[in-house]
């Protein structure tokens, strides 16, 4: 399965900005529905097998190109 990417919503330009939710990102496409948790989402992608999973470490930031915002997660 493709990679997968969790992050919030929606984008914001501060850090003290709110996340109303997070979405699974897959081929640059949001997939799978809003989620209430980072976890959730998570879960969501990891139950579908997508692999490898990578969560955001800083929330207000989401540059899927850059390796050290972005944690593994093992499912």
């Amino acid at each position: 399965m493709a990679a997968s990417y969790v992050e919030h919503r929606p984008h914001a330009s501060s850090e003290y900005a709110a996340t109303s939710h997070y979405v699974v990102i897959v081929n640059e496409e949001e997939i799978g529905g809003n989620f209430s948790t980072q976890e959730k989402a998570k879960t969501y992608a990891c139950d579908n097998k997508y692999k490898p999973v990578h969560v955001a470490r800083q929330r207000h930031l989401q540059n899927r190109k850059d390796p050290a915002h972005w944690r593994v997660d093992p499912c």
